[in-house]
């Protein structure tokens, strides 16, 4: 076994460098051996607390725009509801002689205003007395631009008590359902 000529370290057969000082054992060889170079190895816990970070995250969007859809959703049937509710005791005031419930009609009833309005000044005093003493707007089915409801009111005039119970359209209008009115009596 032969030692290093620069350390005197003992020295591999075949070796071309000291591994104890470092330096080429002949002029060919520059290969060198440096210190050892620490390698970072990820901590597995942080990495599993950022992709749950990251989960959380995106969970919440999507939670965050579904309930968001499904309050809009809601929203707007209410709104249905109360614009039909709405539009029916317009309709009754109407009939019943209160000629300004056609001015109000307009932004509840379907179509353009002036044919609302006109159709509406139509039938006013057709029912003189009517008064709407219940109503009750159910089973909406708002898919695409049309959709329907039922509609159940309870109407007193000169003549007693009548109970309507009727499926009414609804119209997509702009941002909102109105109801659709063919311009006759309700009654």
């Amino acid at each position: 076994m032969e030692n290093c000529p620069h350390c005197d370290a003992p020295l591999k057969p075949a070796a071309r460098f000291c591994l104890a000082c470092d330096q080429p054992l002949d002029e060919t060889s520059r290969l060198s051996v440096g210190e050892p170079v620490q390698v970072a190895v990820g901590r597995p816990l942080v990495g599993m607390a950022a992709v749950a970070a990251t989960l959380l995250v995106v969970g919440g969007i999507v939670w965050g725009g579904l309930a968001f859809i499904h309050h809009e959703r809601t929203q707007s049937r209410d709104a249905v509801i109360a614009d039909v509710e709405h539009g029916t005791t317009l309709l009754v005031d109407a009939e019943a002689g209160r000629s300004s419930a056609c001015r109000r009609s307009t932004g509840v009833l379907a179509g353009p205003a002036q044919d609302v309005a006109r159709q509406c000044r139509a039938i006013v005093g057709a029912d003189p007395g009517a008064t709407v003493s219940s109503i009750r707007v159910d089973r909406l089915d708002l898919e695409g631009r049309t959709g329907t409801a039922r509609l159940r009111a309870t109407i007193h005039d000169d003549s007693g008590s009548h109970t309507v119970d009727r499926q009414v359209d609804l119209v997509h209008q702009g941002r909102a359902w109105r109801m659709s009115w063919d311009g006759r009596s309700q009654i």
